[in-house]
């Protein structure tokens, strides 16, 4: 990752942010043996709740939630994606799996998460596989759904990836579909400067546990999550188009925001 490099991420205080956050990394890798025993839904739901609270606390990612949480079972999450933080921050908001690419479930470790948390895995090329994963999923007991990411990848957060509709492919035939808008900030609420965007962000070639601890020593970051209204649609087109309209439309407001505080600063 190319990280800016300050004294604060490279002395003493970054070091000992580091080993905080891969303190927190092993209790969480710890917990995995205790998620694959049968526990009853609720009780499991609390494990995971803490887990993710507490893997979040060691890398010094602060969450903030805004509006309502769509209530119930059977509710699709349509988001923006900007970094492996995204996965964290939703996963400790609902219970629910994960809409992910195969390849993620030989993956070491993480793999193991991702089927434990109901993780459905498609072929996101295929719009075939991805349809019965959305329209004829079995939902496990204590899960409440699925989670999506539409622009297929990651970005910097700066503009709205186009959505790719084929990844919706039967999310019409859900109850319900949220869409939620993901921002970044700094940890002291401030907004992101183009080197800590980067930072933030999880894209290119960027290894995952290098691009973690990165951010971990420079002080983590603060992520929004802006829950809007669920959508009603006759078709996986309709879908793409309302929830990237609700995106889209608070990620203008929340950069129209911004500029306007660094012109009333500068004034």
């Amino acid at each position: 990752m190319n990280a800016t490099h300050t004294p604060e991420t490279t002395g003493l205080r970054g070091k000992l942010r580091q080993i905080r956050a891969g303190a927190a990394l092993l209790a969480v890798f710890g917990l995995i043996a205790v998620w694959t025993l049968p526990w009853p839904g609720p009780a499991r739901r609390v494990l995971e709740k803490w887990a993710w609270s507490l893997l979040l606390s060691g890398f010094r990612l602060r969450l903030r939630c805004h509006g309502a949480l769509a209530p119930g079972i059977g509710v699709l999450t349509v988001a923006n994606h900007i970094s492996w933080i995204d996965i964290a921050v939703l996963a400790r908001t609902r219970a629910g799996g994960f809409v992910a690419k195969s390849e993620v479930a030989g993956w070491p470790v993480i793999g193991v998460l991702a089927r434990r948390l109901g993780c459905v895995f498609v072929d996101r090329q295929s719009r075939i596989a991805v349809h019965p994963a959305l329209a004829g999923m079995e939902l496990r007991a204590g899960r409440s759904g699925l989670v999506l990411f539409p622009e297929g990848t990651t970005s910097d957060g700066r503009a709205l990836l186009p959505f790719r509709s084929s990844l919706l492919a039967g999310a019409e035939c859900w109850q319900t579909i949220q869409p939620v808008a993901i921002s970044y900030r700094e940890r002291d609420g401030s907004a992101l400067s183009p080197a800590s965007r980067r930072a933030v962000a999880w894209i290119e070639d960027d290894a995952l546990l290098p691009h973690a601890f990165a951010l971990a020593a420079r002080g983590g970051a603060t992520v929004d999550l802006w829950f809007e209204q669920p959508v009603i649609a006759a078709d996986r087109k309709e879908v793409a188009r309302a929830c990237y309209a609700a995106i889209s439309a608070r990620l203008d407001a929340i950069a129209q925001s911004d500029q306007a505080a660094t012109l009333k600063r500068a004034a």
